[in-house]
């Protein structure tokens, strides 16, 4: 990805409260690889958790298509939502170059008011990604273990508070999430429609 495009996301992070900080020292990528594997290694071995990402796949969820790779081919780990890596022995060929740009969205505090802030700056980041035909996988799995986020936020990204961790990128695999209609997800309060 171009420098310019980095500089672009990061921008627009910044417009909502917000920062995106790219990890490219090799040092601290290594630290938030082990720090990836080490969640993911734990959410594995938790048999509520794991059922519980076996049941987010499916038609109102995650597609299969999406899940279709060994979570542990990739630089960062990724979930195991099929369970691959009970039956599979990870990949001795992880793809580190084409990892892609790895980044810590990260806020001054941990409010709600900052979840929201997050939130907003991590849908202006995708949304320009996306214009410019960059994907996004995201790797939050440290952030779901205090001890794992705290070291993030003490050795990665300065002392501010990290809310997500992703990669963005260009993909030739092209899956999409198939949306509800919107009858399925929208309430009618019995009024007439104010469109």
């Amino acid at each position: 990805m171009p420098d310019t495009l980095l500089d672009e996301l990061c921008d627009h992070a910044r417009v909502e409260g917000a920062e995106l900080r790219i990890i490219d020292e090799s040092e601290k990528l290594r630290l938030l690889v082990d720090l990836v594997r080490t969640a993911e290694a734990l959410h594995r071995e938790h048999p509520r958790h794991a059922a519980e990402i076996l049941r987010s796949v499916g038609p109102d969820g995650v597609p299969v298509e999406a899940c279709r790779h060994h979570p542990d081919a990739t630089l960062l780990a990724g979930r195991d939502y099929l369970g691959y890596a009970r039956y599979w022995v990870r990949p001795s060929r992880r793809w580190t170059g084409r990892t892609g740009a790895v980044a810590v969205l990260t806020t001054l505090h941990d409010t709600r008011a900052d979840w929201l802030r997050s939130g907003q700056a991590l849908q202006r980041a995708l949304l320009h990604a996306a214009a410019h035909d960059v994907k996004a996988a995201f790797h939050t799995q440290p952030l779901e273990v205090p001890a794992l986020q705290a070291e993030i936020r003490t050795h990665l990204v300065g002392g501010t508070f990290p809310q997500v961790v992703l990669r963005f990128g260009r993909s030739t695999h092209t899956c999409c999430t198939r949306r509800r209609p919107l009858t399925a997800v929208l309430a009618h309060d019995g009024l007439p429609d104010r469109w």
